[in-house]
């Protein structure tokens, strides 16, 4: 009997500490893909594919609720959402981020808009102004990365 106990305070702990370091992030509605840019594996479960970078790996997530291991992300480089052009359009996506767009760049088969959303914590410094986010357009798509797209678009 005692054996028993010991074996179900066992897993109940075992559980209460694996909920305690895994946290679901949900894919907004929407975006078909996350990928996450770190130097570690941040996930725990529907890992799509790694693309293997020299300095960091960028991972793809098709699933809506993904399982992180760093609930706050604070160990990534950055986080992307990828929205079907059919569904979706820049525009929109601006105004539902509140951001203030402070240049764009003519790609040769889109654009790139560069801009700033506040209460992001992660950003980088290009031309003097503070971006934490980054929307492509391309022909086939909408990616959406904070605080930049860290892969091909």
């Amino acid at each position: 009997m005692k054996s028993i106990a010991i074996y179900i305070l066992g897993i109940t702990f075992l559980s209460l500490v694996l909920i305690g370091l895994t946290s679901g992030v949900k894919i907004p509605e929407g975006a078909c893909e996350m990928q996450i840019y770190a130097t570690a594996l941040p996930e725990v479960e529907s890992l799509g594919y790694i693309d293997e970078m020299s300095n960091f790996n960028i991972y793809h997530y098709y699933d809506g609720v993904v399982g992180i291991k760093d609930k706050s992300l604070d160990n990534t480089l950055g986080v992307a959402y990828v929205y079907p052009k059919n569904n979706s359009n820049v525009e929109d996506i601006i105004d539902k981020l509140n951001a203030k767009i402070c240049f764009e760049q003519q790609l040769e088969d889109g654009i790139s808009y560069y801009g700033y959303v506040r209460g992001l914590d992660k950003s980088v410094d290009i031309q003097n102004k503070e971006i934490n986010v980054q929307i492509v357009s391309n022909k086939d798509n909408i990616i959406v990365g904070f605080p930049l797209i860290m892969g091909s678009y």
